[in-house]
């Protein structure tokens, strides 16, 4: 793997790609990731990923929580939130339950809020009584 480090700005992150690091192919980790490099693949997590200002990412990417600061080319699967900074560019598919967008931040294609959305919210909880004879009687005295 190509120049792993910790950061100081955020203590559990781990850096794939440094600044000048280029890697293709898939990516699937748990915790937090982030990229300063170019990255052209798939990526995959439940977690947090963070594209770092700088950075260039092609890719098929299906996270928890995005954070884009660099540039994104692709189709982003964000279940949970996406957040672009100021300096964040998106040109492709978005589809994100919430979404956090900073002034000068640039997002061109589609985005779709609304079936994350729909499909989490859950269906009603619904209780079945089922009488008996003998509780219809409960109120008659014998």
């Amino acid at each position: 793997m190509a120049a792993i480090r910790k950061t100081n700005d955020h203590p559990e992150t781990i850096t794939l790609l440094d600044k000048g690091c280029e890697f293709q192919g898939k990516l699937s980790f748990e915790g937090v990731v982030r990229i300063d490099g170019v990255f052209q693949g798939e990526i995959f997590s439940h977690d947090h990923l963070i594209i770092g200002e700088g950075a260039r990412v092609d890719a098929t990417i299906q996270v928890g929580i995005l954070e884009v600061g660099g540039d994104f080319k692709g189709k982003i699967l964000a279940r949970d939130q996406l957040v672009v900074h100021s300096t964040g560019k998106i040109h492709g598919e978005v589809q994100t339950k919430d979404l956090v967008v900073t002034s000068g931040a640039l997002i061109d294609g589609q985005l779709d809020m609304s079936s994350l959305r729909d499909s989490s919210l859950e269906a009603p909880k619904t209780h079945i009584v089922n009488f008996t004879d003998d509780k219809a009687q409960l109120g008659k005295s014998s």
